[in-house]
């Protein structure tokens, strides 16, 4: 654990000395987010609209793409922002040839848990709450309703798949891609793989999930009622960058740390001596 949160603290400090990187990432992550939103808002009514909808659909996945080669490439290369945006751009395809198998992964189990029936999570907490006896939630005796444990099991590894399991491999696939290139992480994917789930990973991966994921959630999903509408927009638009920063710099801290982590121990493997066949023991 100290060394977990010494990697995270030292992710987070690199992070903060290269501003003009943070700054970079923030642009790129914000041009993101509007393309997302730009696709959503607009309508395909005209051939401009269409057209505009197709570059959106396009530019959106590539900037994240450009994130994540950021995030690998920023604390170790120690490149200035244009350059490393230039490097990022220029390499990004990478990431995505590497995480194709994954993806693949992805569209099939979100074709298999549908046809298993699977709920979505927001839907499997409706019914859990509605199978809690009437008399806990209205004050009356009733019946409780019986909870479809098939959906609570099939939801739970959807959780663990999409945000752990797949999550953890792509990031150790790109920090390998992006430090050692394409071939050599092909090569070596079964070893990147295995080290995606040992414990430090996995504790590292799961501290930062509190800071890009679950803090921003909160901040963005409940919903304030103030009199004063100036104060409730201002609160709201508070709530959001909010969320913006700490989705996206917790998301580069956890990519720094597991970096550290898993070459730091790769490097210390390498300079341990075999203990093999070929080692001699010194004679007394």
């Amino acid at each position: 654990m100290k060394r977990i949160l010494q990697s995270l603290t030292s992710a987070f400090g690199q992070l903060l000395r290269s501003w003009v990187s943070l700054l970079a990432l923030i642009v790129v992550y914000l041009a993101m987010i509007g393309a997302i939103y730009w696709f959503i808002a607009t309508r395909e009514a005209t051939i401009a609209q269409l057209l505009l909808s197709f570059l959106l659909v396009i530019a959106a996945p590539v900037l994240f793409f450009v994130i994540q080669m950021m995030a690998a490439r920023h604390r170790d290369r120690g490149e200035h922002a244009w350059a490393l945006l230039g490097s990022s751009l220029r390499d990004f395809w990478k990431l995505l040839v590497i995480a194709l198998p994954i993806i693949i992964i992805a569209v099939l189990a979100i074709y298999l848990f549908g046809k298993l029936g699977g709920n979505p999570p927001a839907k499997t907490v409706r019914e859990a709450v509605r199978a809690l006896p009437a008399a806990t939630r209205a004050g009356a005796a009733a019946k409780p309703q019986p909870l479809s444990w098939q959906s609570v099991a099939i939801t739970a590894v959807q959780y663990l798949l999409f945000c752990l399991i797949l999550p953890l491999a792509a990031i150790q696939l790109w920090i390998a891609t992006a430090r050692d290139g394409l071939k050599q992480s092909f090569k070596s994917s079964a070893r990147i793989l295995a080290r995606a789930f040992a414990p430090q990973a996995v504790v590292t991966y799961a501290i930062g999930f509190v800071f890009f994921a679950v803090v921003p959630y909160f901040l963005v999903v409940p919903t304030t009622h103030l009199a004063k509408p100036w104060l409730e927009a201002g609160l709201l638009a508070l709530r959001l960058v909010l969320a913006v920063f700490f989705s996206l710099i917790g998301w580069v801290v956890t990519f720094g740390a597991l970096g550290e982590l898993s070459y730091a121990s790769r490097t210390v493997s390498a300079a341990q001596p075999s203990q093999g066949t070929d080692h001699v023991p010194a004679e007394a």
